[in-house]
């Protein structure tokens, strides 16, 4: 555990309620129900007033064109202006506040109270402290120190000293103020990390090298066994590569993702052990994982290579769409890799037409879902830090509600909703939902109305149409409840 976001309400009808949360989460304020504290009879609060994601020890708050703004240590921050409608407002993006340990949040007649704890970390190895474990730690000369760390110092006639400040792992400066002072482990500066943009393959190679030295030559790891080609994409935490295995010459793809927010080595283990658990998910029409690994804050996935791009690529050599005969096979194939995915217990959480790879082409064309559990789980261990009050944590005209509104949501109907939103796009070239100029797309999420898909064009057969609406219902609940079901009922509408 990295630390834990607290809110405790100090004024108001909910006074005495705590909210708490232990790992990345989001949590909504407003007047209706789906919010996770609801105010129906304060007439200050406005139907989705804030959200706060909270991403241990760090929070980030965000008005969403409340009428009457939400309040910060006495600063107002958002709220619509005098006459202008909740949708004229949202046509704005609100600015993100950042919170600090014992900061107020006023709205209307609450008052909150926030409470930033980070987690117990060595002082020793560096390692933070299970809460299980915490009873066995002791506190010496304002630091902590873990079991074993105590139980070598106390066999070897050692105090224990004073951890060390936080360094970036390429330039070697200071970074305590970025991470701040509760997070411990690798990191690399936001300097650094601009100069990486360009080619984090670089950066990655020298943390593994940087790693080697430490560990041994022996254990460097396993990606010096590919030969990287050229950079083929980049994307919100790092960039895809076309490589060569050195052994065969068969080309593969390497993704390579920085974190955002210091790695301690549980954090990393956890989630290499999540990663590790996707290698055997083997299907025609799911890109395969082969080889995984990581130094200080970087991260690299060798998967397979599909040499024809991706539907969104295809979409673009199309004109910006594809006709119902060439996106019907290319769906149907991706629904089958998407349901083998759901009995084998994956979910994949970020479906839109950049993840769908095509291999060969012609009627030799294959369609292949890829980056099952790499952004989820990069986003569920933190590495991804604040993300989704700025709209990174996934991507937002392919999101559904429930991965807003109940952010640890995991199940397959939304992928449904994923895979029907990537459909609608296909056939379009539009999005379901009216992101136009200007809207803030967190408010268009929570309020904006699904645009039936035959109002995007007239030409779709309805039996299809009916298909995408159905699975694209806010509601899970009405949604069809697995991918093999739209699936079928998508085959008797063609």
């Amino acid at each position: 555990m990295s630390g834990k976001v607290k809110l405790e309400v100090i004024e108001g009808a909910m006074k005495g309620k705590e909210f708490v949360f232990e790992e990345h989460d989001t949590f909504l304020f407003g007047r209706i129900p789906d919010c996770h504290a609801c105010l129906p009879n304060d007439q200050q609060v406005s139907r989705h007033h804030f959200i706060m994601e909270a991403n241990p020890p760090d929070a980030r708050i965000r008005d969403l064109g409340s009428l009457n703004g939400t309040y910060v240590n006495g600063l107002k921050y958002g709220s619509r202006k005098k006459g202008e409608t909740p949708e004229e407002g949202a046509r704005r993006e609100y600015p993100e506040v950042d919170l600090k340990n014992g900061n107020r949040i006023r709205v209307g007649q609450t008052v909150l109270v926030v409470t930033l704890e980070g987690a117990l970390v060595c002082c020793q190895c560096g390692c933070s402290i299970p809460e299980r474990d915490r009873d066995q730690s002791a506190w010496i000369g304002g630091t902590f120190i873990c079991a074993k760390c105590k139980a070598n110092l106390i066999s070897m006639g050692k105090p224990a000293k004073a951890p060390e400040p936080v360094r970036c792992k390429k330039c070697g400066k200071d970074v305590s103020g970025e991470v701040g002072q509760a997070r411990r482990g690798d990191y690399v500066c936001e300097s650094c990390r601009k100069l990486a943009e360009e080619d984090p393959m670089k950066l990655v190679m020298e943390l593994f090298r940087q790693a080697g030295k430490l560990r041994g030559a022996e254990k460097i790891p396993a990606i010096e066994g590919y030969e990287i080609v050229k950079r083929l994409g980049r994307g919100a935490f790092g960039a895809v590569y076309l490589a060569r295995r050195k052994k065969n010459k068969e080309n593969v793809a390497v993704k390579v993702m920085l974190s955002r927010v210091a790695v301690d080595e549980r954090a990393r283990e956890t989630f290499m052990r999540e990663i590790n658990v996707l290698k055997e998910l083997h299907h025609d029409n799911v890109v395969a994982l082969f080889d995984n690994g990581s130094a200080g804050s970087g991260f690299y996935f060798v998967m397979e290579f599909c040499e024809k791009g991706s539907v969104a690529d295809l979409m673009v050599r199309r004109g910006g769409k594809l006709s119902l005969k060439e996106a019907t096979p290319i769906m149907l194939r991706a629904l089958d890799g998407l349901g083998h995915a759901h009995e084998k217990g994956f979910i994949h959480r970020d479906l839109k037409p950049q993840n769908l790879l095509i291999t060969s082409s012609g009627s030799d064309r294959v369609t292949k879902v890829s980056d099952f559990g790499l952004g989820k789980n990069f986003q569920n261990a933190g590495f991804s830090g604040i993300t989704v009050t700025g709209a990174v944590g996934g991507t937002p005209p392919f999101m559904p509600r429930e991965q807003v509104t109940n952010f640890k949501y995991e199940q397959p109907v939304s992928d449904v909703w994923g895979i029907a939103a990537t459909f609608y796009n296909m056939l379009t070239g539009e999005f379901c939902r009216d992101f136009g100029q200007r809207k803030d797309q967190m408010e268009v999420i929570l309020e904006g109305k699904i645009i039936p898909v035959r109002k995007r064009d007239m030409t779709i057969p309805k039996g299809v149409a009916d298909v995408i609406d159905h699975a694209l219902a806010d509601k899970p609940e009405d949604r069809f409840q697995s991918v093999s079901e739209m699936k079928m009922e998508l085959e008797k509408a063609l």
